[in-house]
């Protein structure tokens, strides 16, 4: 398997599982309203782990937690600032 595709899959999936956290939060300033809570908070959850896992076949445990802590966090710190970019004000 191409190392560089599983790479960005598992890039894309912790994109996606940050994004339905984050846009499942009463606190963010992307969407008009938060979505629902049950069904997309625990899709994100699962999207999030078997990321986890993935990093943890192509690195080895203590590298594939660590990067997954660094991308994680980078993903958590970045997405919030997308808010700013629109064009009306925030409430």
């Amino acid at each position: 398997m191409n190392t560089a595709l599983f790479y960005g899959f598992l890039l894309l999936l912790m994109l996606i599982g940050v994004a339905l956290l984050y846009l499942s939060s009463k606190h963010q300033a992307l969407l008009p309203q938060a979505i629902a809570v049950a069904p997309w908070r625990y899709l994100a959850y699962m999207l999030l782990l078997c990321s986890l896992c993935g990093w943890h076949i192509v690195l080895t445990p203590a590298a594939a937690f660590f990067w997954w802590l660094l991308v994680l966090s980078m993903m958590f710190g970045t997405l919030p600032l997308i808010s700013l970019c629109k064009r009306e004000p925030l409430k």
